[in-house]
């Protein structure tokens, strides 16, 4: 299984997907992490927000499911 995350470029810059060359959204984009995201993480050009499951809501810190 592949971990996918929602890659956001960090504010001021501009970072491209590699293979097609878009430019990442500001909003950021559910991608493979792979090691051009790490190296690019590594580097202060982006950060990671971890998925969540459609329809799934976030679970505020100390409350149980």
């Amino acid at each position: 299984m592949t971990t996918r995350v929602l890659v956001k470029p960090v504010v001021g810059r501009l970072v491209r997907i590699p293979g097609t060359y878009v430019v990442l959204p500001v909003e950021g984009k559910p991608l493979e992490k792979n090691s051009y995201w790490v190296r690019k993480e590594a580097a202060g050009d982006v950060t990671f927000e971890t998925e969540q499951p459609a329809g799934q809501a976030p679970t505020p810190k100390g409350e149980k499911q």
